[in-house]
């Protein structure tokens, strides 16, 4: 027999577990050929007969796999996310824009697609929010459908003969909706992040995936052998029967582990010497809070309201508002829900006012705070929907992007100023709800000693915060190898941060993508943070990290890490920490 090659390829772990099975290539490529075709005047009504037909084929398709989510009871709520997908088919920036290019321009459908997908992808590129800008991929996979369609591209299923690892430059969120578990060990993707949609149901759905692995599916052929490790995010490709042994092995404590956490999920984070640390969940959709709570979640810590102004034709309503967020509130309670206020660049906001305006660098411009303050009206419509919930259960309010401390007191008079108004309505809200701000500029840090006597709370935003300290863009392939949180640099300000808040008594939360790594906790609770607050299926993790933590021994690990000059120092002293401590018995994710 021939012997394969064997490859290492590192990646993203999107969604934990391990795999071990035969590679199945699925071409999911976006299509970069197609048809660019002038047309004439009389042809134009059937053009856009063509691409409502696509519209219609797409809606039914996306609507398939959205009814397949709602069947099974345990992962029903995130149809919610297919639903967005069916939203966009309707919605008229792309669906009107398209039409409105066929029509002026006199081109074909694909041509005036692509067109219209090029111009959202740049306004969501230029969204300082991380997290927010990885929701792109939602419109391009709703785009790629409406090509496949159009172009008459058959979009195939995966009809499996036995258990295989799927492997594909990307999976779309309906796509895996559609996986059955039965015949999918896990995939591999060449794009894709840890937050991504795709991953949030491959998370639900227990499929272990890797994504981001950028040239897999060229590499990897049809039925070569694949360990698939969604944990550390490592796929090995041929590998030797001494590296398949140790990963059965592998596997089967990870199974073990996850059985053993999810027993223990509702209980809380105690450290070895007796300090309860609460883990809160992060929220994307109203409809995720119950999963969220089952988790172990002991409240929420972040509340993204971006997507209540996304995928809509108008600004949202304070109805609108009150109702999402009293259904968490009231579910939430007897916990608190911390509700973060508008976190999106000017671009978004502007759109849906019909006054589109471009920024040279959106990320360090209008956005967040900033775009409030300058657009009071939209904001006192969310603080009033944020006040008339906290009547129905605790309730925090939090201010994004806060650089100094003229942005904060301004929004605090706006809040009271909003709340007052309720009081001459006679309208009931809770007349001591907690402000406080989110950490996630430089500047703020710095500063945190001033802040913190005007704030009632911090929260650490660090996918941020890191980025702005050492001045790169993750996104760029090019200085992303830079992006580290143990950058000694970030560790200082997040210490500096938790003194001045601790020094005015006030609490400090994480809500970043670091709260959720395990190899970050004892750092962080050594450093002096009063709470976590991260994805569902890491709040287990964290607990469990926890429990096996002696806070006063973390506080003088710390010590010794303020010390040090590089990452790497860092990073190589607390594994030989997490070697030396045999309590440590958790996976490294």
């Amino acid at each position: 027999m021939k012997h394969r090659q064997v490859y290492i390829l590192h990646g993203v772990a999107a969604s934990a577990g391990i795999a071990i099975g035969h590679a199945v290539i699925i071409d999911r490529r976006k299509i970069e050929r197609y048809p660019k075709i002038r047309i004439t005047e009389g042809l134009i009504d059937d053009e856009i007969k063509r691409f409502d037909d696509a519209v219609e084929a797409s809606y039914k398709q996306i609507d398939e796999a959205k009814k397949k989510l709602e069947s099974r009871s345990n992962i029903k709520e995130h149809a919610l996310i297919l639903e967005t997908h069916l939203m966009m088919l309707k919605d008229p920036s792309l669906i009107g824009k398209v039409k409105k290019l066929i029509r002026k321009d006199h081109i074909n459908a694909e041509w005036a697609l692509k067109i219209a997908l090029t111009e959202i992808e740049d306004s969501f590129a230029a969204i300082g929010d991380e997290y927010i800008r990885s929701r792109v991929t939602d419109t391009t996979f709703v785009g790629e459908r409406l090509l496949m369609n159009l172009i008459g591209r058959e979009i195939k299923g995966f009809h499996l003969v036995e258990k295989s690892i799927i492997v594909a430059h990307d999976l779309s969120p309906a796509d895996t909706a559609m996986l059955n578990k039965e015949k999918v060990l896990g995939f591999v993707t060449d794009v894709g992040g840890q937050t991504s949609h795709t991953a949030i149901i491959a998370h639900s759905l227990e499929i272990p995936a890797v994504v981001g692995l950028e040239k897999a599916s060229g590499l990897i052929n049809p039925g070569d052998t694949v360990i698939l490790d969604g944990i550390s995010g490592v796929v090995i490709v041929n590998p030797s029967e001494s590296q398949i042994s140790d990963y059965e092995q592998r596997g089967r404590s990870h199974l073990s582990m996850e059985l053993k956490l999810k027993e223990k999920a509702k209980e809380p984070a105690i450290t070895r010497d007796g300090h309860h640390i609460p883990v809160l969940g992060n929220l994307e959709f109203k409809e995720e809070v119950k999963t969220v709570m089952e988790h172990g979640a002991e409240g929420i810590g972040l509340y993204r309201t971006e997507f209540l102004y996304i995928n809509r034709d108008e600004i949202p309503s304070e109805e609108d508002h009150f109702e999402a967020y009293k259904t968490v509130v009231e579910t939430v309670a007897p916990y608190t829900t911390v509700i973060r206020t508008l976190d999106l660049g000017g671009d978004k906001l502007y759109a849906h006012l019909g006054a589109l305006k471009k920024e040279t660098n959106p990320a360090m411009g209008l956005r967040a705070i900033r775009v409030c303050l300058k657009e009071i009206e939209i904001f006192k419509t969310q603080l009033r929907g944020i006040l008339r919930a906290s009547h129905y259960g605790k309730t925090s309010i939090m201010f994004p992007m806060i650089s100094g401390i003229e942005e904060l007191l301004r929004a605090k008079e706006i809040l009271e100023k909003t709340k007052h108004e309720l009081r001459k309505q006679g309208i009931p809200f809770d007349e001591d709800i907690p402000v406080g701000i989110m950490i996630e500029v430089p500047a703020a840090a710095v500063i945190a000693d001033l802040l913190a006597k005007e704030a009632d709370f911090f929260s650490i935003g660090t996918n941020d915060l890191i980025q702005y300290s050492i001045a790169i863009d993750r996104g760029n392939e090019y200085v992303n190898y830079l992006y580290d949180p143990l950058h000694p640099a970030v560790l200082r300000l997040i210490q500096c941060t938790i003194d001045a808040a601790h020094a005015e008594g006030i609490p400090v939360s994480m809500c970043g993508e670091m709260a959720g790594r395990t190899i970050y906790t004892p750092i962080l609770l050594g450093m002096g943070i009063d709470q976590f607050s991260t994805n569902a299926f890491a709040i287990s993790h964290i607990k469990e990290m926890a429990r096996k933590i002696d806070l006063t021994h973390c506080q003088e690990v710390v010590k010794q890490l303020h010390q040090m000059k590089t990452a790497d120092e860092i990073q190589g002293f607390m594994f030989e920490e997490f070697k030396r401590n045999a309590d440590f018995e958790i996976e490294l994710s």
